[in-house]
């Protein structure tokens, strides 16, 4: 047997560290740039080559403290902009990593941009909604067999009569009024499931939280119901206005958390309730992020909408770990882990706030509290 050295060479790693799209810099104990990629040398624009041998000095943002301070204070994560040496400004998004390489302390420190962060979690929404299409057709098929159904009897119907000289004009307009009902409720549920997988960047328009309600109940009522045993409830504010969203991506926030409490509840299925209202002024504050106030105003107004479930509820070890990207504690091949992060990334850039309770009588609720206006 003939042995084979496949062990990654140190120009497979110079590839690697240079092909990765998000730009990254090593400084040691002194601030001083021991390594860059092509990626960091763009974002902060400079030739190839040109950070090497620097201090963090020429390119770290007047605004923060030192990369040694903020490693020391735990204050890893911020988003903020650099100054290039032409004088533009960059928005970046910038995280330090704490290590220790050959016993002396280092950051890595991950430099990207936002727009880049923005189309990634897009190109993974889309990927979301469309592994979630084969689960979700199924229902919409079920569905559609009885308007379907009402259709095909009422035409067999109109045909007998027409045959026999029995049909009468009374008859005929109940059978048309039939036919247009059940060909509406077909368009309806087909334009939802349309819509759910439409890929379209960010569309903020004027609508309605029950509408939003009732587009996932139309893909998952039946579903839930025959499949998982699980009977879907309502518990909506009569009193709501009209609300400024994406209706589609708010629909899809709402059918994930709907599939994550079904997948919780299964085998043995259970009960879940959809609740919206509207969260009291006083309230709203530290409900809804700092920058979610507009023109200024300490208090705008704002709708809430929850799913509570019957099912066990989340471990409290793994409470803080549910809405990152790529968690799951379902089995390999069952879950992607990315649902409730792109929930999570949705409501954010609508500037409102989605979080998890366990109920004290079992199961666990998920929230999310969105401004009225944007």
């Amino acid at each position: 047997m003939v042995d084979v050295n496949i062990s990654p060479t140190p120009q497979f790693h110079e590839r690697l560290w240079q092909g990765l799209s998000e730009g990254f810099i090593t400084l040691d104990a002194g601030g001083v740039v021991t390594a860059a990629n092509e990626a960091a040398e763009i974002l902060v624009g400079v030739e190839s080559g040109g950070l090497v041998g620097r201090t963090f000095h020429d390119f770290w943002p007047e605004t923060l403290p030192s990369p040694v301070e903020l490693a020391v204070q735990n204050n890893l994560t911020h988003k903020t902009s650099l100054t290039r040496p032409d004088g533009s400004q960059v928005p970046i998004n910038l995280t330090l990593f704490p290590l220790n390489a050959n016993g002396a302390d280092q950051l890595l420190v991950a430099i990207s941009s936002p727009s880049t962060v923005e189309r990634f979690n897009d190109a993974l929404s889309h990927t979301q909604r469309l592994a979630g299409v084969g689960i979700l057709t199924a229902g919409v098929a079920h569905e559609l067999v009885t308007p379907i159904s009402i259709i095909t009897n009422a035409c067999s119907n109109v045909q007998a009569e027409i045959e026999d000289g029995s049909l009468q004009h009374d008859n005929l307009a109940r059978y048309i009024d039939m036919v247009e009902n059940s060909i509406w409720r077909c368009a309806r549920i087909v334009g939802v499931l349309r819509d759910y997988t439409f890929d379209e960047s960010q569309h903020m328009a004027v609508t309605e939280l029950d509408t939003i309600v009732e587009d996932a109940m139309v893909l998952l009522r039946h579903q839930f119901r025959s499949e998982f045993r699980i009977e879907l409830e309502l518990d909506l504010a009569d009193s709501l206005k009209s609300i400024v969203c994406d209706h589609n991506r708010m629909t899809q926030v709402l059918i994930n958390l709907l599939i994550n409490a079904r997948d919780a509840m299964y085998p043995d299925g259970g009960t879940i309730l959809i609740k919206t209202w509207a969260i009291p002024p006083e309230n709203q504050l530290h409900l809804l992020p700092p920058d979610a106030s507009a023109n200024g105003k300490t208090a705008v107004e704002a709708y809430a909408f929850s799913v509570h479930d019957t099912g066990p509820g989340v471990a409290p070890a793994i409470m803080d770990k549910i809405f990152d990207p790529f968690f799951t504690t379902k089995p390999n091949g069952k879950g992607t882990g990315l649902g409730l992060f792109l929930a999570k990334q949705i409501v954010l850039q609508h500037n409102g706030r989605i979080w998890a309770d366990n109920n004290p009588d079992g199961g666990a609720t998920f929230t999310v509290v969105l401004p009225r206006k944007q």
